[in-house]
């Protein structure tokens, strides 16, 4: 008879500690979001990035390098700005292996060049771009692409 009185009482002592925690919780999680300040800090410097004029690579003069990186999103950035016949060098990194984008194929607009790209190693092209107009960078399998606009 004890042990089943003890048990009846322990029960709601348990309850009400739980759902004090709980209401702690959420307290801390500002109304239930739970903000973590790495995370946070990480998203403002992205949107910073995206916000910023030329978020899409442009290859200026002095300037004839562009870095593409090969993300869960596919190429980024997924525009680049360049100069009709001005030497520039495209510096590819994949840094995933979620993607199928293991080869890149670029059109130069006088030819197409095809690079294995190995994992978080950079492979650079240094090409012109014979033509004005858009041109494309894509994955053997044509599924993620980008655009090399020539002006």
């Amino acid at each position: 008879m004890k042990a089943t009185l003890k048990a009846k009482l322990l029960v709601p002592v348990i309850a009400l500690i739980l759902g004090a925690a709980a209401t702690a919780r959420a307290a801390d999680d500002m109304g239930g979001m739970n903000v973590d300040k790495s995370k946070t800090d990480k998203t403002e410097k992205m949107d910073k990035k995206a916000k910023e004029p030329g978020a899409d690579a442009k290859a200026k003069k002095g300037a004839d390098k562009v870095e593409i990186a090969i993300t869960d999103k596919g190429f980024e950035p997924s525009t680049i700005e360049v100069k009709k016949g001005q030497p520039v060098e495209l510096v590819f990194t994949r840094k995933t292996d979620q993607t199928c984008i293991k080869e890149v194929v670029l059109d130069t607009g006088s030819s197409k060049i095809q690079k294995s790209l190995p994992l978080n190693k950079p492979v650079a092209i240094k090409t012109k771009f014979a033509k004005a107009g858009d041109l494309k960078y894509a994955c053997k399998m044509d599924m993620f692409s980008g655009t090399v606009k020539v002006q």
